[in-house]
């Protein structure tokens, strides 16, 4: 890229390209959004932490008053028996959160040449992805039979897998099941066989191994969003960094856009914003391993583990030939680790 970028093309329409396209307009950056269809989470649950995050990034509250609280968060995990700790978060069915998103001020036109691009979603102009892992998740609407639960999301571990309940309304809710298929985990289940009834078969079927892309920047464009960086479920934190990725992403932008910003400046913020996601998957393949290592001793959780830990030698060696990181995010925006103090 010889020149700062003009207007920057957001192609996608999930969480990361929601919030990025904000932050960017509020900066009074022009931005032209594509929005790209993509499958979303079929229910997701929030903790207090990432809707902070995510009215930060708005710049408003969202409208959640109406949504389902979740006040309890019940383990029963490896040969332990299932313990019950408080929780402070809020469930969503399917769709709903991406409702609540507010929409993008201008879209693209056909023809529209854009100077940058922001690729929340494919195709990506790097297609090689890297996945840590392979185990295909299930996903469907459930009716709870112990109403008096509804404030209460469940993870029950099994010999070939992980369920997980999030109730999204009194009586009602959604079965995430990961290894084998739903139905022949919830047959297994100590626990969750006796309180839920799978409404109808399994309405989304998904790859949830953690994944990236082997390159997350280039000289006039950045990819953020699950579809190029995708964590696990296991640590339920998948929005909470689709937004971070949002708000890295749009703090290089606004540094890429000043114009005393040189070429070989704009090189190494593009290498630091892959260089800090590389960092955030490796840290995350680390805290898998810890939950994979607990969940089980049958071959299917060695095997996890295994695959985990591959990814995570994966990660240190690529992350071995990049610099230290010269930057720091302040205030949403990107400035050198020198004056950040």
């Amino acid at each position: 890229m010889s020149r700062q970028p003009d207007l920057i093309a957001i192609l996608g329409d999930g969480i990361s390209a929601r919030c990025c396209t904000r932050l960017l307009e509020r900066s009074g950056i022009k931005v032209g959004v594509d929005t790209r269809q993509r499958s979303g989470n079929p229910a997701v649950m929030l903790s207090g932490a990432t809707l902070n995050l995510l009215n930060d990034c708005l710049g408003e509250r969202l409208p959640t008053g109406q949504y389902h609280p979740i006040t309890r968060r019940i383990v029963a995990w490896g040969d332990n028996d299932a313990v019950s700790v408080k929780h402070s978060g809020i469930a969503f069915g399917a769709h709903q959160l991406s409702n609540l998103l507010p929409q993008p001020v201008s879209d693209i036109r056909a023809g529209t040449a854009a100077d940058f691009l922001v690729f929340a979603a494919a195709p990506f102009p790097e297609s090689s992805h890297q996945s840590f892992g392979k185990r295909i998740g299930s996903a469907a609407e459930a009716v709870l039979l112990c109403k008096e639960e509804s404030n209460a999301c469940w993870i029950e571990s099994l010999d070939s897998g992980w369920i997980f309940l999030i109730p999204t309304g009194y009586g009602q809710g959604w079965l995430l099941g990961v290894g084998d298929e739903l139905d022949t985990l919830l047959s297994r289940s100590r626990y969750l066989q006796r309180r839920v009834v799978v409404a109808e078969p399994a309405r989304a079927i998904f790859e949830t191994a953690p994944r990236m892309l082997s390159r997350l920047s280039g000289p006039n464009w950045l990819a953020c969003g699950t579809d190029a960086i995708a964590f696990d479920p296991i640590c339920g934190d998948g929005t909470g960094q689709a937004a971070r990725e949002a708000v890295l992403a749009a703090a290089v932008i606004q540094a890429l856009t000043d114009r005393d910003c040189s070429e070989t400046s704009r090189d190494k913020i593009l290498e630091h914003y892959h260089s800090l996601l590389l960092a955030a998957m490796r840290r995350h393949l680390r805290l898998c391993v810890q939950f994979y290592t607990s969940g089980g001793c049958t071959p299917w959780w060695r095997q996890q583990v295994l695959d985990l830990i591959k990814g995570f030698e994966w990660c240190s060696a690529q992350l071995e030939k990049l610099p230290e990181p010269k930057y720091g995010l302040h205030n949403f925006r990107l400035i050198r680790r020198s004056t950040a103090a």
